[in-house]
């Protein structure tokens, strides 16, 4: 039986919230802040991106969508990262992208981290805050 386009996105919803909320517990505790998906499955009017952080930490500068899709990242790019770990020797690592599109010789710049690291510089900055309080 072949599913109906409101059944997909129903799914996908569903989906997406339970990566949200995967998200919101992860940054809660690293933050040490309360931290929710934000209601009505993503933005609102004034409230962008999907996490909600209910708390003065570094992570409420930041807007976060959270995206979970298999094939995101592709294989190149996972090549890349995988590689630059290795090289890296345990030590923390990220991998820099300069993305062409078409013939723009200005490129979009990206950076592909580990979420753990990531989270780290993000507590040290929330230290650096308070210290300079």
């Amino acid at each position: 039986m072949e599913k109906t386009r409101s059944q997909i996105s129903s799914a996908s919803k569903k989906k997406g919230k339970r990566y949200e909320k995967m998200s919101a517990e992860f940054w809660g505790k690293n933050q040490r802040v309360m931290i929710k998906p934000t209601p009505g499955s993503g933005s609102m009017i004034g409230l962008p991106g999907d996490l909600l952080v209910l708390g003065e930490c570094v992570l409420k500068d930041f807007v976060v969508d959270v995206k979970a899709e298999r094939g995101l990242l592709n294989k190149k790019v996972k090549d890349y990262y995988r590689k630059n770990e290795e090289d890296a020797e345990r030590k923390p690592s990220f991998l820099e992208i300069y993305d062409f599109d078409n013939n723009n010789m200005d490129p979009e710049k990206f950076i592909v981290i580990r979420r753990k690291y990531f989270a780290r510089i993000m507590e040290e900055l929330n230290g650096y805050r308070k210290g300079s309080e």
